[in-house]
């Protein structure tokens, strides 16, 4: 059992296989531990790509995953939003979950791995093998 988790949350692929990775992370959950759920957007405050949109773009995101990630929580899970720490971050994946990852002090990263062609995995890699890799805690990979 563990007493803090992360759990990355893809809010474009919001279904059953992100339901099974939160079940995941609910079975090992020690009771009353704190579960935490990641959703990370892209990085729009960066010049280059914020110049492309409009004053507002990038809080009006943060504000929709927000809601997004709540609404999950609320409609999807068998647990109290209130007993989730909800977070969205602006970032590369990999580094920012690892970044949340650390700084809450999470005793394991619960995450998806999607399937990939070997194509690709060698040109873009995956989120999940670069925390893997790059891992202080462990990291337990839920299979698509």
């Amino acid at each position: 059992m563990y007493k803090t988790i992360l759990v990355p949350i893809d809010l474009t692929e919001v279904g059953s296989f992100t339901d099974k990775v939160v079940e995941h992370a609910l079975g090992i959950l020690e009771p009353h531990g704190q579960l935490i759920l990641l959703t990370v957007v892209p990085g729009y405050q960066m010049p280059l790509v914020g110049s492309f949109f409009p004053q507002g773009t990038f809080d009006s995101v943060v504000h929709h995953a927000e809601g997004e990630l709540e609404r999950y929580v609320a409609d999807k899970l068998p647990v109290d939003p209130q007993e989730c720490t909800l977070k969205v971050v602006e970032g590369k994946p990999a580094d920012t979950i690892l970044q949340v990852a650390g700084e809450a002090g999470a005793d394991v990263i619960v995450m998806a791995s999607h399937k990939q062609s070997r194509m690709e995995r060698t040109v873009i890699g995956s989120i999940a093998s670069k925390v893997v890799g790059r891992a202080d805690m462990p990291v337990l990979v839920v299979k698509g």
